[in-house]
């Protein structure tokens, strides 16, 4: 995936997701389960795709090693970051929201993305040191 790929489909995206998140949800949060689980995903997509031109900008900027050298690491980065924000939000709808386990849920999906950017790593030396 190039960089202007992600710009060319994340932009739309964004736009969509936030423009159906906002006419579905209104100024009321959902009543049903089903509806807050169409919103936590509509929130998801609208998060992610807004995220990912950020997270591409700022990591090539930065020459950040995984997310600066591929799109397709930070729009990963990015779908992180907005399942986050959607486990954030049902939780705060939930009246379970606590500064203890939104912590604890960054840590652990930070951790998983080092584990993969690790394990493409540790997988590409292996295939160049192999061929």
């Amino acid at each position: 995936m190039s960089s202007k790929m992600l710009w060319a489909i994340s932009l739309p995206a964004a736009i969509i997701g936030w423009m159906v998140l906002l006419l579905t949800t209104g100024a009321v949060p959902p009543s049903s389960a089903v509806a807050w689980a169409i919103a936590a995903v509509l929130l998801t997509l609208a998060v992610t795709m807004t995220a990912a031109p950020l997270v591409w900008v700022i990591a090539h900027r930065l020459r950040l090693p995984g997310a600066g050298t591929s799109p397709a690491v930070a729009l990963r980065i990015a779908a992180w970051i907005g399942l986050w924000a959607a486990m954030v939000v049902s939780l705060r709808l939930a009246r379970a929201f606590d500064w203890v386990v939104v912590l604890t849920l960054a840590a652990v999906l930070g951790l998983a993305e080092t584990f993969l950017q690790q394990v493409e790593r540790t997988n590409g030396r292996r295939r160049t040191n192999d061929g």
